[in-house]
C-alpha cells in the first residue's frame, strides 16, 4: 500500500476547478458532521471488517477487543513500547514524519504553501512567536490506517489548551499541495515544557470527517509515554515546534528536512535526541 498516494476522490476534490467547488459546498453544508454521526452510531459496525481487509491491518495488538461503531474500532486501545532513555525524542503517534525549518521571522514553508506562527497560534503573542524562531517544525501526518492515540514525548508540564475551530479539509497529499490545510483546519495547541527539550508547542489538527480532537489534561503535569489524548474517525496531523537547537534528528530523518518527503514513524520510537 502507498501510504502517500491520494484516494481518487480527494485528488479529483482538491485538484480540479469543479471538485473544489464541490468540497466547498460539502464542507459548508456540513457534510463530515453527518458522516460523523453516522461512524458513531452502531449502524456502522459492518464497516469495520471490511477496513481492516481493505488495509490489511494487522489487529494482533488488539485482541479481544470489541467495538459497538465504527468510531469504536478508529479510536481503539493498544499498549506503546518506548524508547524510555530520558534525552531520547520519541514520536509522539503512528505516522509518515516530515521536517521544516523556522526562519527568524517565524515561518516556514509546506507543500508549496508559506506558513507561518502567528497564523498556527492565533496569535500576535511576540513573545510566544520569538520562542520559536530558527527552530525545527516537525510534522506527523496520520493516515486513516493508523493508531489514532497520541502520547507525551518527554516528561513535563502541560499548560492550557486552546481549541481553534476551522474547516474539515483532508490532509492527504493532494489537498496539502491546493489548500493551506494546516491553518485552514480545526485544531488545539498547547504549550508542554519540557524536562529535556525546552518549550515545546504541540498542535492536533483534524481532517475531513474528524468529529473531535480529544485531550485528556491541561496545566498537567505529565510523564514520557503517557497517552496524551485521541483523534476520531480519520488520518489527521501533529505538529510539533521546537526552539532553536533543542533537539538533534537521527540522520536518517534529519535527511528529508525541508523537500516534503515523509518517513514512518511509530509511536514511542527514537527520533532524535537532546541536544547538548
Amino acid at each position: 500500500m502507498n501510504e502517500s498516494k491520494n484516494d481518487k476522490s480527494v485528488e479529483f476534490l482538491c485538484s480540479t476547478k469543479i471538485g473544489k467547488i464541490l468540497l466547498e459546498f460539502i464542507l459548508f453544508i456540513r457534510i463530515p458532521k453527518l458522516i460523523g454521526f453516522f461512524l458513531r452510531s452502531p449502524l456502522s459496525h459492518f464497516m469495520i471488517s471490511r477496513f481492516i481487509k481493505k488495509n490489511e491491518i494487522d489487529m494482533s495488538e488488539f485482541e479481544g477487543q470489541k467495538y459497538l461503531s465504527f468510531n469504536d474500532f478508529f479510536t481503539r486501545r493498544k499498549e506503546i513500547s518506548f524508547d524510555s532513555e530520558k534525552t531520547h525524542l520519541i514520536s509522539p503517534c503512528d505516522s509518515l514524519l516530515s521536517v521544516y525549518s523556522i526562519k527568524t521571522n517565524s515561518t516556514f514553508h509546506i507543500k508549496g504553501f508559506d506558513y507561518s506562527l502567528s497564523d498556527f497560534f492565533e496569535t500576535s503573542d511576540s513573545e510566544l512567536l520569538n520562542t520559536f524562531k530558527n527552530g525545527l517544525c516537525l510534522v506527523f501526518r496520520l493516515c486513516a490506517t493508523d493508531y489514532h492515540r497520541y502520547h507525551y514525548i518527554d516528561d513535563g508540564f502541560q499548560t492550557e489548551n486552546h481549541y481553534i475551530e476551522g474547516s474539515l479539509y483532508s490532509v492527504q497529499p493532494a489537498a496539502c499541495e491546493n489548500f493551506k490545510v494546516y491553518t485552514k483546519n480545526r485544531r488545539s495547541w498547547t504549550l508542554l515544557k519540557t524536562e529535556n527539550f525546552g518549550t515545546v508547542a504541540q498542535v492536533e489538527i483534524g481532517a475531513f470527517s474528524v468529529g473531535g480532537i480529544c485531550n485528556h489534561n491541561e496545566n498537567y503535569t505529565f510523564k514520557k509515554g503517557d497517552e496524551k489524548g485521541y483523534f476520531d474517525l480519520h488520518g489527521s496531523t501533529i505538529v510539533l515546534i521546537f526552539e532553536e537547537d533543542k533537539i538533534e534528528l537521527l540522520p536518517e530523518i534529519l535527511k528529508i528536512a525541508g523537500n516534503s518527503e515523509e518517513i514512518r514513524v511509530k509511536a514511542g520510537e527514537f527520533i532524535g535526541k537532546k541536544k547538548r
